[in-house]
């Protein structure tokens, strides 16, 4: 048995996907009860709904559980506390292998949920567990969140690039969750730290090349002010922890760029990583 935790978000869905092809069974967590039956279109799996600070929930959620990919909700001010509590529940249940969903360079000191990464990193690898660390670059998936948008009306709305100097790596989720899956069904992963990264370290007119080869249109870009960006989150029930926290992200991508090397993946799913521009046509078929 596999678990997955944090099941219900893209990165989840992708990870729950790309296991239930390799024909081991899988259960996953979701947060809320309403959740269960939209997982459970994806496949014949083992759903469970509860609290990831719930410990009652998570000692049963790991019993038979083989292995387990940990992804923790987006920018948690408690990754570090549910880690813990993640942790316990795997020793009780003697779970063989540990993979954690962290980040690409989780030792920026400069953004609040890369260090709370790199805790929970420090973490597991002094739990005495078998594990995997899994650091992913920025998902090429996060622009379909505009993606209607720039489809329609050849607007590219982001607050990744301010310059035309930013690089920035970005990696298909197809990708990330195939090499995931790998990991946890094939031996040789555990006591690693994987850079998983797309081919490509990107800047905004590359992207927008190959938006405008594909889309056949121009593409204004847009940039919302910080204090728009904050009152659409804010509006949606984000909180101050949250909202501070992606914009010390967004100012430290802009202000250096976030490069990285596509080797690692290429080496685990045995060939080259798909680039922005394969992506953005398979998104348009789809």
């Amino acid at each position: 048995m596999i678990l997955v935790t944090g099941a219900n978000g893209k990165t989840g869905r992708a990870i729950v996907k790309a296991l239930l092809t390799k024909g081991e069974p899988v259960r996953v967590l979701v947060h809320r009860p309403e959740q269960i039956q939209a997982i459970k279109s994806l496949g014949e799996m083992e759903v469970i709904a509860g609290d990831m600070m719930d410990q009652e929930v998570l000692e049963e959620l790991f019993i038979g559980v083989r292995a387990v990919y940990h992804i923790c909700p987006a920018v948690n001010p408690h990754e570090y506390e549910i880690a813990q509590m993640m942790l316990k529940a795997a020793r009780l249940a003697k779970v063989k292998h540990f993979a954690y969903h962290s980040v690409l360079h989780s030792v920026l000191k400069e953004m609040p949920h890369h260090q709370q990464k790199l805790k929970v990193e420090e973490l597991l690898v002094n739990s005495g567990i078998p594990y995997t660390i899994i650091q992913p670059a920025v998902l090429m998936q996060n622009i379909l969140e505009s993606w209607d948008l720039l489809s329609q009306k050849g607007i590219l709305r982001q607050k990744f690039f301010t310059t035309q100097e930013t690089q920035m790596c970005m990696v298909d989720l197809v990708d990330v969750a195939e090499a995931a899956a790998i990991i946890l069904t094939s031996p040789g992963h555990t006591g690693a730290t994987y850079e998983l990264c797309g081919p490509e370290n990107l800047s905004l007119s590359d992207m927008v090349a190959d938006i405008k080869q594909h889309l056949g249109h121009e593409t204004k870009v847009e940039t919302p002010p910080d204090e728009m960006f904050s009152a659409q989150l804010k509006k949606h029930g984000v909180g101050d922890y949250q909202v501070n926290t992606l914009l010390k992200m967004f100012q430290h991508y802009n202000e250096h760029g976030f490069i990285g090397n596509p080797n690692v993946l290429t080496w685990i799913l045995g060939r080259g990583p798909n680039d922005f521009s394969s992506f953005i046509l398979r998104t348009m078929v789809n």
